[in-house]
């Protein structure tokens, strides 16, 4: 009976932990150069939105051009006017609470 009963936990928590990414997005990191040269610094785009966000606290680890990540972040309705990136436009910051390499 223990047997079974440590069988059916095991695969309890295997099940758990495949699911963990369900609450992620996918984004791809823009470099559009240095903040004090003018630039927006590093973005993000995420999937299914139009505008890009740009992350207060992005890792060096991700500031690569093109880098695929998958975020969860908070949104405080906060932003910078950038005049770069493609135009002098609105870029929303964010608060990222989760980073991690995109491997799919």
């Amino acid at each position: 009976m223990r047997k079974y009963l440590f069988c059916a936990l095991l695969i309890a928590l295997v099940a758990v932990s495949c699911n963990r990414d369900k609450n992620l997005v996918r984004a791809t990191v823009r470099d559009t150069g240095d903040l004090a040269a003018g630039g927006c610094g590093y973005l993000l785009e995420l999937e299914g939105e139009d505008k890009p966000v740009r992350p207060s606290n992005l890792p060096t680890a991700y500031m690569h051009d093109g880098y695929k990540v998958k975020v969860k972040f908070d949104r405080d309705d906060r932003g910078e006017a950038c005049s770069v990136y493609p135009k002098y436009e609105f870029i929303e910051v964010i608060q990222l609470t989760i980073i991690k390499t995109d491997l799919d």
